[in-house]
């Protein structure tokens, strides 16, 4: 080894010119059983015919291992020591084929107080909420065992430290069983059970989550390793698992364990986004189903899918609202599935959403939301509304603007009307608060009194209450030209 060679710490990442038959050395101190990971970069390609040579020498000058033609970039070195202590010589980079400039990243694991987990029958035991500080070295999986209860969902997170390309990791939940399951949305999106280093519009994740409801009693197991079985090196890492209650229905993940509804009773459940709610209920060919459901707690990143099965297991209904009404065309169990929609992030994946649930039967339907606004004559003040049906009562706000479901509709507010009880009205005057002087088009749209407080919160509350009745594609609306007289 030379005389010249130069010293380094753990993590310290050295750059260097090489040229033709040039040698560049590192030294490092280390201690017995520690772990030291060695990652080459360099500015070339596969396609050249540049080589290096890369080599990790014991304090004896004995070759621990040796990379005769790397190009590119090289798997990493990594070694565990196995005697005393010394300084281990890193022998670096004799080229051929030209001057290449090179960067690398030299190394040394925490020691990880969890050894040996490195199987399901040696897996760590672990409380919940714990902080667990670890590190996978090269293809080694770490396994940790957690106690769950039957209904509670297992929520998982797991941070990456001093992530780089090729050093990504992932988790994977099992059930006691030893079955592989968790949640994963279905466009299986950056940060859900795995890191991403990857240098794209997305930049470096270096966290993920996971998730899914415990369907028994019992140890749950948790493996962490790298993306697709190894890692470059080592990548040293955290893991908190923690269970948390949902609702008293859960476990209904499946439709063996679906939860039965009384026709006219009212449940209130809890959804999230790696939860699936299913119920059953009875009814007879003839039978008018209809299924109310009402958000009880808000969240605007959770977006559920409604899909009604029949007694024969044929998909009747399924979209992002339950069906109004559904006539049963056979006498059996229906069974209504509730989850997260196919679309989702890893911050909807998450994301908890309250909910009321009543299904009936053969009971009167109200007549859907409705506004008929014609043109007429006015002092600018005051206009009437031919006719409004409002479901579950509200009232009818004008506007002195087209409406677009989802643009911000607190501005443009002209007037609105009293408080409107459930049916339909005729004749409904509005006075307006802030009033026109030239002839131009209004148009009129139907919210609802969501708070009960039969006051117009809609403005006052930024949308968040008394929000407007959509139809199928849009707004409940009409638009009328008020002339001036």
């Amino acid at each position: 080894m030379p005389e010249n060679t130069d010293a380094v710490d753990a993590g310290t990442t050295v750059d260097g010119t090489l040229t033709n038959e040039e040698e560049a050395w590192y030294t490092i101190d280390l201690d017995a059983e520690d772990t030291i990971s060695v990652v080459f970069d360099s500015a070339f390609g596969d396609w050249t015919d540049q080589r290096v040579e890369i080599s990790i020498s014991d304090p004896d000058g004995a070759v621990l291992r040796f990379d005769g033609g790397a190009r590119g970039r090289t798997p990493a070195d990594r070694h565990r020591c196995d005697d005393n202590h010394g300084r281990y010589p890193r022998r670096g980079d004799r080229v051929s084929g030209g001057e290449i400039s090179y960067s690398v990243l030299i190394d040394v694991a925490d020691q990880d107080p969890y050894e040996p987990n490195n199987t399901r029958e040696s897996a760590t035991e672990i409380a919940t909420g714990e902080s667990v500080d670890s590190v996978v070295v090269g293809d080694e999986a770490d396994w940790f065992a957690v106690d769950a209860v039957a209904g509670e969902g297992i929520e998982l997170d797991l941070t990456a430290h001093d992530l780089a390309l090729n050093r990504d990791i992932e988790m994977t939940l099992f059930d006691p069983d030893g079955n592989e399951i968790g949640e994963i949305p279905r466009d299986r999106p950056y940060g859900v059970y795995s890191t991403q280093a990857a240098l794209d519009f997305n930049g470096l994740v270096d966290s993920a989550i996971g998730a899914d409801v415990a369907e028994e009693n019992g140890s749950y197991h948790i493996r962490v390793r790298g993306v697709d079985g190894s890692v470059r090196g080592f990548t040293a890492y955290t893991l908190i698992v923690e269970t948390v209650e949902l609702d008293q229905y859960d476990p209904n993940e499946r439709r063996e364990t679906a939860t039965p509804l009384t026709p006219g009773e009212t449940i209130e459940a809890i959804a999230v986004g790696y939860d699936h709610d299913w119920y059953r209920f009875d009814a007879e060919e003839g039978d008018v189903i209809m299924i109310n459901y009402e958000v009880t707690q808000f969240t605007d990143l959770y977006d559920p899918e409604f899909t009604l099965y029949d007694p024969q297991g044929n998909v009747i209904h399924s979209d992002i609202a339950p069906p109004r009404t559904v006539t049963a065309a056979t006498t059996g169990t229906y069974h209504l599935h509730i989850a997260q929609e196919d679309e989702t992030t890893p911050a909807a994946f998450r994301n908890r959403l309250g909910y009321a649930l009543t299904v009936r039967l053969n009971e009167e339907v109200p007549p859907p939301a409705g506004v008929a606004f014609t043109d007429q004559d006015s002092d600018g003040t005051r206009v009437v509304i031919d006719e409004v049906t409002v479901p579950e009562s509200g009232f009818v706000a004008i506007y002195d603007k087209r409406l677009i479901t989802g643009e911000d509709l607190v501005e443009g507010i002209r007037g609105v009307s009293p408080f409107l009880e459930t049916g339909s009205h005729d004749q409904v005057a509005v006075t307006l608060a802030d009033p026109i002087t030239e002839t131009q088009r209004l148009w009129a749209l139907t919210h609802r009194d969501t708070n009960d407080t039969r006051e117009f919160d809609f403005s006052a509350t930024a949308g968040d209450e008394d929000e407007p009745y959509e139809g199928e594609t849009t707004l409940v609306m009409d638009d009328a030209c008020i002339t001036i007289t």
